[in-house]
């Protein structure tokens, strides 16, 4: 086996370690924020920071700055 196989070998296993987490930790929840189903409240887990929008009766989307509480 020489180098360039064992770098490629390496890289195809980072990718798939990678790919994996991606999937096991995702990076976005969200929640609906009231009854009628018009507004949503966005949390990045990786940054930490929180989100609303909210949808018109036109379907206009009105989105917030986002929000770090800590």
């Amino acid at each position: 086996m020489d180098s360039k196989n064992l770098f490629a070998i390496g890289v195809g296993v980072l990718l798939a370690v990678g790919i994996i987490l991606h999937a096991v930790y995702p990076r976005y929840e969200w929640r609906v924020a009231n009854a009628e189903g018009t507004a949503i409240v966005i949390y990045d887990r990786w940054g930490g920071a929180f989100q609303r929008a909210a949808w018109s009766e036109k379907g206009d989307v009105t989105p917030t700055q986002p929000f770090k509480p800590y």
